[in-house]
């Protein structure tokens, strides 16, 4: 089963600004964890299989250019690699259609019980972005 890609719509609230007025770094991974639900959730709209459990292993991210209080921000999600234990799942912010910040999460399968990886599901495959678009532009600064 190829994974889906997710489009996000993210609301930046004024508490994630930090004295320049801009989003502050701490508060881009909650947007990425917020993105990863919505990925999640569209796997579970075409699997019958319970999603895994997993845990965040790396995440590495660019901050390409500032987020403001009123930008409209959209995060694309995809899984850009899958593996037999780990994927990486890839995540570009757009503010006002364009590209703020990119950011790379591997996750990796892991067991409740035994707290130890494990196997994702070996019919997941990496998504196909060859057909998506970046989000419209706005005219909002």
């Amino acid at each position: 089963m190829q994974l889906p890609h997710s489009r996000t719509e993210i609301q930046v609230r004024f508490s994630d600004l930090d004295i320049l007025g801009h989003v502050s770094n701490s508060y881009y991974a909650q947007y990425f964890d917020l993105a990863r639900v919505t990925f999640f959730r569209n796997i579970s709209k075409i699997s019958e299989r319970v999603n895994p459990s997993h845990v965040v292993a790396s995440v590495k991210m660019d901050m390409l250019r500032e987020i403001c209080f009123d930008n409209t921000v959209i995060v694309d999600t995809w899984c850009s690699k899958m593996g037999t234990k780990s994927m990486t799942i890839e995540h570009h912010i757009y503010a006002n259609g364009e590209l703020a910040t990119t950011c790379q999460t591997i996750l990796v399968g892991f067991d409740r019980e035994t707290r130890k990886s494990t196997a994702l599901p070996s019919d997941w495959e990496a998504t196909d972005i060859s057909d998506v678009r970046p989000p419209e532009t706005t005219s909002e600064s």
